[in-house]
């Protein structure tokens, strides 16, 4: 699904816009990577992280949604963070 949005925004830019074939290559092999090191997280720590990072959400609303304390999903998103750079 990562790789199918970026075909969707990639397609709807304007030909002097598109990237070059390397350059293509780079970015699908990054979002690869990021897929694979969201997927290596636990369940719910990858939701939160997600409602963080990539649907801007502040902790209080992912702590409502969720129904857990903003303490936890602090503590989640810390898990998330040293996750992510232990695989960098």
């Amino acid at each position: 699904s990562v790789e199918q949005a970026y075909w969707e925004v990639l397609n709807s830019l304007p030909e002097q816009v598109a990237i070059s074939e390397e350059d293509r290559h780079l970015v699908l092999e990054t979002l690869d990577q990021i897929d694979q090191i969201l997927d290596s997280l636990p369940g719910r720590i990858r939701q939160v992280f997600i409602m963080s990072q990539i649907d801007g959400l502040p902790y209080k609303t992912i702590a409502e949604q969720l129904s857990v304390s903003e303490r936890t999903i602090k503590r989640d998103m810390q898990q998330a963070f040293a996750h992510c750079l232990s695989l960098m």
